[in-house]
């Protein structure tokens, strides 16, 4: 048992650890390839995404977690299966509302954003095509998180740890193809 724990911990550490470093890294070509004024139009879209993936998934992935640890240790591993079936229907909806509301809001925020920034360069279109751009992969995170819930719940970590680095690889490679394409046709 305590074997299984370290283990668990270690992986969730190396691939929290590997996700920052990723994430950290690929600002260097990000940069490279969309400038001062890219990055400023990725800042401006990923305050509101992260604000509005927070409230999409409410902590129901730790609250699945917890649930399904403690019906597992008693032997009643289908309540744990129900608890992500409603799991996965409550982050759906959530997601998808999340989504709507960021999409919509897109025209407000980016009137906000760009007049109150003081760097310039950016227009309100650029601004609000990005945030709505960002705003699709609300419909899938939060689903994703639930999964992750429920395997540390059943004190399988391996799959947890891959999907958050798989989570961030994909990120990074979407957004640099994304870049890259975008700056050279």
């Amino acid at each position: 048992m305590e074997n299984k724990f370290i283990r668990g911990t270690f992986f969730l550490t190396a691939a929290s650890l590997i996700s920052k470093v990723l994430g950290f890294i690929y600002i260097i070509p990000f940069m490279a390839l969309v400038g001062e004024q890219g990055y400023a139009l990725y800042r401006y879209a990923y305050g509101p995404y992260t604000i509005l993936l927070s409230l999409s998934t409410v902590g129901l992935p730790l609250a699945v977690s917890k649930f399904v640890s403690k019906y597992n240790e008693l032997g009643n591993y289908k309540i744990g299966l129900t608890l992500l079936k409603y799991g996965m229907y409550l982050m759906v909806l959530t997601g998808f509302i999340s989504f709507m509301a960021l999409y919509f809001s897109a025209p407000i925020l980016s009137e906000i954003v760009v007049r109150n920034d003081d760097s310039g360069g950016n227009s309100v279109e650029d601004t609000e095509y990005v945030i709505r751009l960002v705003s699709f992969a609300l419909l899938i995170i939060p689903a994703m998180s639930i999964f992750r819930g429920y395997f540390q719940g059943s004190k399988s970590m391996g799959p947890s740890a891959l999907s958050t680095v798989m989570e961030q690889v994909v990120r990074i490679v979407v957004i640099l193809v994304g870049a890259y394409f975008n700056s050279h046709f």
